[in-house]
């Protein structure tokens, strides 16, 4: 009897979104102890040393660019996108006196460029780049609520500033270097069908900005208990728990919009309600994971600094 061979089982591929998208996850991890290879480099080189390394990525940002513009052919009107990223990487300098600081600039261009790397995939036009900006700023606040539990760091508002600000350099050199052109896309109809959705990026939002408020006098007083409200944990419990089930339902509602062919598993969504969910789904995401991050506080004991 002729034996088959055996046949290798084929997995589903892993798409490229999804990959970017964790990437982008595990960045934002790890961005808290980029501060272990700046205290490296002071205990090898000297403070003097290391305060000049976040000048020298952003000059060397500047430069990249400007070569990238040429080499691009280019308009030179798109080297005028370096005359605000400039005023502000200067003023971040400025105003924020500790270099080690300043590593946040080059830390969020590239936190930008991630996040058009996987967005520019489905959207296109100026709400690419405002997406962007509000998710590259939101993860900036994720970053300082991950510093807060962090052995050797500090959470603060002026770094969540910081970061924004890098956000929107980032941003800056995106459109100096790539062209996004607009396509006629209705994705605002189905957005606006969502209202579950968008109620609950509200209340997730609101809540997480009390929430921020209110960790700089838990941080200040080193004490969690007594001054962190329990109906603002409560709000955050409530928040993290129906989240899941909200968005296991919108991805399930979503099914009505692909396109079946008789004898063949569902597509892909057009094109519209892909835009509209990447305005629901990366926002509630992190908007979660800032939740959670206080309830670990709150019932794990670590001291949030």
């Amino acid at each position: 009897m002729e034996m088959k061979a055996p046949t290798r089982k084929h997995f589903p591929k892993m798409d490229s979104r999804m990959i970017l998208w964790i990437i982008i996850a595990g960045y934002t991890y790890i961005l808290p102890n980029f501060r272990v290879i700046y205290n490296a480099i002071v205990n090898s080189f000297g403070q003097a040393v290391a305060g000049k390394v976040p000048l020298v990525f952003v000059v060397t940002i500047g430069i990249i660019y400007v070569i990238a513009v040429f080499r691009t052919h280019k308009s030179l009107k798109n080297l005028l996108f370096l005359v605000p990223s400039a005023i502000i990487a200067v003023t971040i300098m400025t105003l924020q006196p500790n270099p080690n600081k300043h590593i946040h600039i080059p830390q969020y261009v590239l936190m930008a460029w991630l996040l058009f790397a996987v967005l520019s995939r489905d959207m296109d036009g100026k709400g690419l780049f405002i997406l962007i900006f509000i998710l590259g700023s939101m993860l900036g606040v994720v970053d300082e609520l991950e510093q807060g539990v962090h052995p050797t760091r500090f959470y603060g508002w002026s770094d969540m500033l910081v970061n924004c600000a890098s956000t929107l350099i980032g941003v800056f050199t995106i459109m100096g270097l790539k062209k996004v052109t607009a396509r006629e896309l209705d994705w605002i109809t189905p957005l606006k069908e969502s209202r579950a959705m968008l109620w609950l990026i509200l209340f997730g939002f609101v809540g997480a900005v009390i929430m921020c408020a209110v960790l700089i006098q838990v941080a200040a007083s080193l004490t969690f208990a007594g001054i962190y409200p329990q109906w603002l944990l409560y709000w955050n419990i409530i928040f993290a728990v129906i989240l899941p089930f909200m968005v296991i339902r919108y991805q399930r509602s979503l099914n009505k919009y692909r396109p079946t062919i008789a004898g063949q598993p569902a597509g892909s969504l057009p094109p519209e309600i892909e835009v509209a969910r990447l305005w629901t789904i990366p926002v509630l995401v992190i908007l979660f994971y800032m939740h959670i991050i206080v309830i670990y506080v709150a019932y794990s004991g670590v001291a949030f600094v």
